[in-house]
């Protein structure tokens, strides 16, 4: 079996717990909605904050460079805290839930925040981590040359899979961050082994997804002209962001079963064993 054909299987094991309780869809509705809110707020504030060195680089003649400026690099690192807050927050609660309904639970939308919430501390402190370790891996990757950035780019996926579990282990095991990062690597490693190749993509099934909308103001404007062009982006743009939610919450889903297979070595009902078992694969 191919990897799309894997991957387009799993899509649709995810789906059928998806369907059975479609409050699932809210955590990511919530988290895009809370992001841009607390984006747009610290943007405006941010802004404001730096009018006066605006103007006074201005009335001295000078060119205002903003990601020069010492405020401006400690309110992006802020502001990547607080949407990594909001972010993990949403998804702790939408494993705890899709965990609950895979092994036949009965947990509501209700029962994830108050799980999301009562981890609130320690998500905060994960999102520091995350947002520490994100911004060093970028600012390296920009000031080194090809062979210092093909380099950091391994590091990133290194530790992108040494935190695949980090949301389920927050959620259900309540460690620190270091130490969720430590149990997450070894659930992974103890199951799938260290040099591992992914044996399925989520993202290629969203990118197949999205052919329809593309094809839609495609045909759009052809029968309609700028008019329909215009309407055709419109629903593309609409469509994207449902196939976002939808996509966002089959993972969640996906990343809870494959964590009870790490941890328990079970399968929930929904799903394949074999395509559970072979979504990593050992490198060769």
């Amino acid at each position: 079996m191919g990897k799309f054909s894997r991957s387009w299987d799993l899509v649709k094991q995810s789906f059928a717990i998806l369907r059975s309780d479609k409050q699932l869809m809210l955590f990511p509705v919530l988290s895009a909605i809370a992001c841009f809110i607390v984006t747009t707020i610290m943007a405006t504030g941010g802004a404001f904050l730096m009018m006066p060195a605006r103007a006074s680089a201005l009335a001295a003649g000078e060119q205002f460079h903003p990601n020069q400026s010492p405020m401006f690099m400690l309110g992006m690192f802020a502001l990547y805290v607080v949407n990594y807050f909001v972010i993990v927050f949403f998804n702790v609660a939408l494993v705890g839930v899709a965990n609950s309904r895979l092994m036949g639970g009965t947990w509501t939308f209700r029962d994830g925040l108050e799980l999301a919430w009562a981890r609130k501390g320690t998500i905060l402190q994960w999102a520091f981590v995350a947002a520490t370790v994100g911004v060093i891996l970028r600012t390296l990757e920009e000031r080194m040359g090809l062979l210092g950035r093909l380099i950091m780019r391994i590091i990133g996926v290194v530790w992108t899979l040494a935190c695949y579990f980090v949301v389920p282990v927050l959620a259900f095991e309540d460690l620190t961050p270091i130490a969720a990062v430590k149990r997450s690597s070894k659930l992974f490693r103890d199951t799938w082994g260290e040099k591992v190749i992914g044996g399925f993509s989520l993202s290629l099934v969203s990118m197949m997804l999205m052919l329809p909308g593309i094809g839609l103001v495609i045909v759009a404007a052809y029968l309609g002209g700028v008019a329909g062009l215009l309407i055709g982006l419109v629903i593309m743009f609409v469509y994207f962001l449902l196939l976002s939610v939808f996509m966002s919450a089959v993972g969640g889903i996906f990343n809870a079963a494959l964590y009870r297979y790490a941890c328990f070595k079970q399968v929930p009902p929904a799903f394949s064993h074999d395509l559970i078992a072979s979504a990593w694969a050992p490198k060769t």
